[in-house]
């Protein structure tokens, strides 16, 4: 998620200031990363349950690794 998508998606819901502010900013940046680490978390919960639970496959153990190791790039 890029800085432009955060600006979009926030004037999108009207929280988005057309006065530069740049605490606005840094708190919508930080807003939206931890959205994006919370829908990481939940996809990769989802892989971990497919895994224990339904398919043995080493290949969705690895999604959720993948998932999860987007957060740290």
């Amino acid at each position: 998620m890029t800085r432009e998508d955060i600006i979009r998606m926030a004037q999108e819901s009207n929280v988005y200031c057309t006065t530069r502010q740049p605490t606005l900013d840094a708190m919508l940046e930080r807003f939206a990363a931890l959205v994006a680490a919370a829908e990481r978390e939940a996809c990769a919960k989802m892989c971990d349950y497919v895994y224990d639970y339904i398919v043995t496959d080493g290949h969705i153990k690895d999604m959720a690794f993948k998932i999860r190791a987007r957060g740290q790039a």
